[in-house]
């Protein structure tokens, strides 16, 4: 038992919230989330470079060990709760100026940054002698660039 501890201290518990409260949030969003309508028009390109960083963001996290510096909880604390801001804004005022306007739209899709910055900063990986911190938080870039693009054009395709 004592040998799969380390396996269990991993930092995945921190994603981990984030898909919780995703899979607590799906069911009260607006028509404009639901996947039929978000990802109609989203060229395959984007959606599948989306899903592959998303992949990247979500496991690594599984390699890299707690426990994190503090700086990097704080970080990751302030970030869940901007993030459930972000879709509790939309949730319950779908309509308001916020909500419909780019940035309020998008903001569920950028927001991620700060806790998955959380997630990476001071981190390590298992097996991987040459990575650094910087890495996962250049993919952690990358999945918000993208994912952020993906709603942007969502956004756009449901105003026009």
């Amino acid at each position: 038992m004592a040998a799969l501890l380390p396996w269990v201290r991993n930092r995945f518990w921190l994603v981990l919230v984030a898909l919780l409260l995703n899979a607590a949030l799906t069911p009260l969003l607006p028509p404009a989330y639901l996947p039929e309508s978000f990802n109609e028009g989203i060229p395959a390109a984007l959606l599948v470079s989306e899903v592959l960083l998303r992949t990247v963001v979500v496991v690594l996290p599984v390699l890299m060990p707690l426990p994190a510096p503090r700086l990097a909880l704080a970080v990751y604390t302030a970030g869940v709760l901007l993030y459930a801001g972000a879709w509790a804004a939309v949730i319950w005022a779908p309509a308001s100026t916020w909500s419909t306007s780019l940035i309020g739209f998008t903001a569920p899709a950028w927001v991620p940054l700060v806790w998955l910055c959380g997630v990476g900063l001071g981190s390590t990986l298992r097996f991987v002698s040459g990575y650094r911190p910087w890495m996962y938080l250049a993919a952690a870039a990358a999945f918000t660039a993208v994912h952020t693009a993906h709603t942007a054009l969502a956004w756009t395709l449901a105003t026009a």
